[in-house]
């Protein structure tokens, strides 16, 4: 017999605005089933749905397990804007590697966002990205932005 990820469940403090900021983030619909909020994945994804309810008591998530997403098309770069004007917050990018930024969602939940597949596709090619280490200053100006998100 083998097992499966069936599900994950993230507990925050306001369940229904963490799973409508991940349901921008993974552009899924947020269903409000009989076992709660949920964002159900496409078929053949691993966990099958994400779970989200509420906290026993309000705190700072740790440094423990962490989703990692990233964009089908476009730029590290681009989603990372489009994270941010959803409420994530930049934690820090990877100097040495501009594969991927860690940020946090808006209850602090922390998220690695790699790459987009057509990146990795250029990357094991070996073209060049059209703004070379543009991916680390971009991704600091968004981080800097007084105008970024409240929370």
């Amino acid at each position: 017999m083998t097992t499966h990820l069936r599900r994950l469940t993230i507990p925050g403090q306001d369940p229904a605005a963490l799973a409508r900021f991940w349901g921008g983030v993974l552009l899924r619909p947020v269903i409000n089933g009989s076992d709660g909020l949920h964002l159900q994945m496409a078929e053949g994804n691993e966990p099958q749905a994400l779970y989200f309810t509420q906290a026993p008591t309000q705190s700072v998530p740790d440094g423990g397990p962490f989703l990692s997403v990233g964009a089908l098309c476009g730029t590290l770069t681009a989603e990372v804007e489009r994270l941010t004007s959803l409420g994530a917050a930049l934690v820090h990018d990877s100097p040495g590697d501009l594969r991927s930024v860690m940020m946090t969602d808006p209850e602090g939940h922390r998220f690695m966002v790699e790459l987009s597949d057509e990146e990795l596709i250029d990357n094991e090619l070996g073209c060049e990205s059209q703004d070379g280490a543009g991916v680390l200053v971009e991704v600091e100006a968004v981080q800097q932005d007084p105008s970024g998100p409240t929370k």
